[in-house]
């Protein structure tokens, strides 16, 4: 599946998307230029008259659904409830404190969180498909447990998206182990883990393996590695946060390919734009959290 396929996933029939606290320019222009795509049908949750002002002045005409709250938390507790009631099938931070929102998320009695971690994924299109590298901006130093659970979130996104088989490259600065270097140490872990099984049949993990080797054949051959992930790696498990965000927006900025990132590990993604963000990645990210939230 490439992004031109996600227009054909979604079709005509209308998902509903959850935007906490639509109380800024940059989210209503989101909102409003997936409305007129004609896939998403927006419920606005926040201080009713502050996001009747940002739409007049950001999009006048556009009608929303607008759920009224008094507080950030009060916004945060009804766009969550909103996914748990099935009536919206994605959320979206607007301008609400990321920790107010996720706290609503992981709350143990209202929240909806399927997994004991949330994780970042940037998923963009290289080789007419689409690849998902992890995590690039929620665990900043993760534990080897912490890791397990960013496979896990990743291969299950990827799965909806309709990669059959996950490939995992657990990567890192060479591709042997060496014990003064962690990551070596937990990607060999988790490869021995993927090979017993433990991320399900539809997953196979290696690693050590430096980026190269995870891309490139022809890299990997020279090195001598031949397996099924090496060259062809669907998802991209980067050591730390450092090296996630660098990675990524290395790919969006030197090698311009199209993305959209989400935040996973709870009942459907949560979409998070940055300011930077262009028009393409904004209604990416959109589309890749309706389509996971439809299958």
């Amino acid at each position: 599946m490439n992004f031109a396929d996600l227009d054909k996933l979604l079709g005509t029939q209308k998902i509903s998307l959850a935007v906490c606290m639509p109380e800024e320019t940059d989210t209503v222009l989101a909102a409003y230029e997936a409305s007129n795509l004609g896939f998403v049908n927006c419920i606005f949750v926040g201080n009713q008259d502050i996001i009747k002002t940002y739409i007049d002045q950001t999009a006048p005409g556009f009608k929303p659904q607008i759920i009224h709250a008094n507080t950030p938390e009060e916004a945060a507790f009804k766009s969550v409830e909103l996914i748990r009631e099935n009536k919206a099938s994605a959320l979206m931070k607007g301008n609400i404190s990321t920790p107010i929102l996720l706290k609503a998320v992981l709350n143990s009695e209202t929240g909806i969180k399927k997994s004991d971690v949330l994780s970042h994924v940037l998923i963009f299109e290289w080789e007419n498909s689409l690849r998902f590298l992890t995590d690039g901006g929620m665990l900043p130093h993760p534990t080897l447990e912490e890791k397990i659970e960013i496979i896990n979130n990743a291969r299950i996104l990827a799965k909806k998206l309709g990669c059959d088989v996950a490939r995992v490259a657990v990567l890192s600065a060479v591709e042997k182990v060496n014990t003064k270097i962690q990551s070596t140490v937990d990607a060999a872990i988790l490869a021995k883990m993927g090979e017993r099984g433990q991320f399900g049949k539809d997953c196979i993990v290696d690693g050590p393996l430096a980026l190269d080797n995870a891309i490139s054949l022809e890299s990997a051959h020279h090195k001598g590695l031949f397996n099924e992930v090496v060259g062809k790696a669907d998802i991209l498990v980067a050591p730390d946060i450092d090296t996630g965000n660098i990675l990524g927006k290395t790919l969006l900025y030197f090698g311009n390919v199209q993305a959209g990132g989400l935040i996973i590990g709870a009942r459907c993604p949560v979409i998070m734009l940055s300011r930077s963000d262009d028009k393409q990645t904004r209604m990416n990210s959109i589309k890749l959290a309706l389509a996971a939230g439809k299958m």
